[in-house]
């Protein structure tokens, strides 16, 4: 069990990190076509994500993100990213629902006059790839725990399953238990009945002979 459930935590580990190259391109949101980072995750669903994603930002000074419904996106203002930028920082973000399980997160750092891109600011994407990569260990703790929580319920079941089979087990035990009882007085049955047969063919022999007997008597009187 203590495999399986390393196996489990590794195999989500490795599901988002693999995942996360980091996407960069243009992309269209509420203020027309930026540049953009996105991170699809493969575990977990869109609204556990999204609210992991509210409190990170939280975490770094910004207002608490509000949610624009009409365009589906987040904003948070006055971000504190000192990674990225000594000032404040304005963040975009969607996150989207994926036909499976896992969802993807697209975000837009403005900077003030300029969104965050590789091109023109090179020498703060190591930051910028640092504070992502820090929700990431997010939503890994977090569905990681989900996981052991998984495991857990099933070593539960098993311990269940183990239980009835064990009940199973001392059930068909007694029921031999009390076959053999059966067949063993079956046994001793059939050894008495041979015994009493015996005593019988005995009796019927004897008796034939006291029949002939009889016979040959009334066979010489009548002479």
């Amino acid at each position: 069990m203590k495999k399986l459930f390393s196996l489990s935590i590794l195999l989500i580990s490795a599901a988002i990190l693999h995942a996360q190259a980091y996407q960069e391109g243009p992309q269209m949101m509420s203020r027309g076509e930026n540049n953009s980072f996105t991170i699809d995750f493969n575990v977990g669903n869109a609204d556990a994500i999204a609210d992991l994603w509210v409190d990170y930002q939280k975490d770094f000074k910004a207002k608490k993100p509000k949610l624009d419904k009409k365009a589906n996106e987040y904003f948070a203002d006055d971000a504190r990213i000192d990674k990225i930028s000594d000032n404040t920082i304005d963040i975009y973000s969607k996150v989207a629902r994926k036909s499976d399980k896992g969802a993807v997160l697209t975000i837009w750092f403005d900077l003030g006059g300029a969104y965050l891109s590789s091109n023109r600011h090179p020498d703060r994407i190591a930051g910028a790839r640092e504070w992502m990569a820090g929700f990431e260990q997010v939503v890994k703790a977090a569905f990681a725990k989900e996981a052991l929580e998984a495991e857990e319920a099933m070593l539960k079941d098993l311990g269940k399953e183990l239980k009835d089979l064990e009940k199973e087990k001392e059930n068909a035990a007694k029921e031999v238990e009390k076959l053999q009882e059966e067949l063993e007085a079956a046994r001793q049955k059939v050894a008495e009945t041979d015994e009493a047969l015996g005593s019988k063919q005995q009796q019927i022999m004897e008796q034939e002979k006291a029949v002939e007997a009889a016979k040959a008597k009334v066979k010489k009187m009548r002479k």
